[in-house]
């Protein structure tokens, strides 16, 4: 499935579309040129079996260049439980291939987000990353 996902999510980037099969963080910064454009969020959240995988891609391809950060994932779900659930990305290269996976515990409507620390004095990445799933409703199996 992951690969799968990863080789959906390539193809929709080069045809310029939107897929919503997989959670794809890709990390944008306005003010960079070489970053991706914010992807537009899906009408409808995807619905998921509670506790079924997820899977999802971390991408970053611009900004990060300048030292060592640290990558990691949250849900509006407490309960949820990410593999892995970090990434490190030293001088614009993610550690990796970026593929993660969530399961959902909480019914109900959740989303995925990235929050990014810099390691060891590295300058601060104003970006942000975005995703074109707007979020997974959980519903009992």
């Amino acid at each position: 499935m992951k690969g799968l996902c990863r080789s959906l999510f390539l193809f929709a980037l080069a045809v310029g579309t939107q897929q919503g099969a997989c959670q794809n963080l890709v990390y944008t910064e306005p003010s960079i040129a070489a970053c991706p454009a914010v992807p537009v969020a899906v009408a409808a959240a995807k619905t998921v079996q509670r506790g079924a995988p997820v899977s999802g891609n971390v991408r970053v391809t611009c900004d990060f260049d300048k030292g060592s950060y640290t990558v990691s994932l949250n849900s509006s779900d407490p309960d949820a439980v990410f593999t892995p659930k970090t990434f490190l990305v030293n001088f614009g290269r993610i550690v990796g291939n970026g593929a993660y996976t969530v399961r959902f515990s909480t019914v109900g409507l959740h989303s995925v987000s990235a929050t990014i620390t810099s390691n060891m004095g590295s300058p601060v990445a104003s970006g942000h990353f975005a995703s074109a799933v707007s979020g997974f409703n959980m519903v009992q199996p």
